[in-house]
């Protein structure tokens, strides 16, 4: 994609950040490649400026809901925790070269609405993609942890073993209050089709660069 300017964000508006794994690559929802995964977010929980809010792996990308102060927190936050999982990674499967595409795409938060629809499409991820039964949660996301359900899921049908990262707890008014203005979410509740903005997405190394020059 052609880069260029990014949208404006304001410092109480989150984001939801898509990355993608490159083709071919095993899935980061099983085994040893998903406990790297749990381990990198809860590094990188709060690091830089930037707060991992929410996550959902999935098999070839990862959502995330951040909060940030502003875009160069972000592109260092995205490189603290990206970085350091690819070499991770490639080490567990032997190989080198590239983990993730250069580009990660975000999406600005900036309405009640959006956000309510944010915390469903992550946190219901799994289903979208067959990974996860309407009825059950998501053990590779935040789900688990999620205080937000109309009715919290049974203790019983939440596997003590389940590992979840440790996560920031949301700062945002939109994260906290705002979303819930349109009701808590059901656990059989589908993620709709996204609608991508348009807006492009940064390129890693230039994320980096620009954070690194300021």
């Amino acid at each position: 994609m052609p880069h260029r300017q990014r949208s404006t964000k304001k410092r109480g508006e989150p984001l939801h950040i898509t990355v993608r794994l490159a083709d071919g690559l095993p899935s980061l929802r099983r085994g040893s490649a998903l406990k790297l995964v749990l381990a990198a977010l809860s590094a990188s929980s709060e690091r830089h400026g930037m707060r991992v809010i929410h996550y959902s792996i999935q098999g070839n990308h990862i959502h995330l809901l951040v909060e940030a102060d502003g875009r160069e927190c972000v592109a260092r936050g995205m490189n603290a925790l990206l970085s350091p999982l690819a070499r991770a990674l490639n080490k567990l499967w032997g190989r080198c070269g590239k983990v993730f595409p250069d580009r990660y795409h975000d999406e600005v938060i900036s309405t009640p609405t959006q956000a309510r629809s944010a915390l469903r499409y992550v946190l219901q991820n799994g289903k979208k993609h067959g990974a996860v039964q309407r009825s059950s949660i998501d053990l590779c996301s935040s789900a688990p942890v999620f205080e937000g359900w109309k009715e919290r899921p049974p203790i019983g049908s939440i596997p003590a073993t389940s590992a979840v990262a440790s996560i920031a707890p949301a700062s945002t008014w939109l994260l906290t209050t705002g979303w819930r203005r349109h009701g808590l979410l059901d656990i059989d509740e589908l993620p709709q089709h996204r609608k991508h903005s348009g807006r492009p997405r940064r390129n890693l190394a230039d994320s980096s660069r620009e954070a690194t020059s300021r």
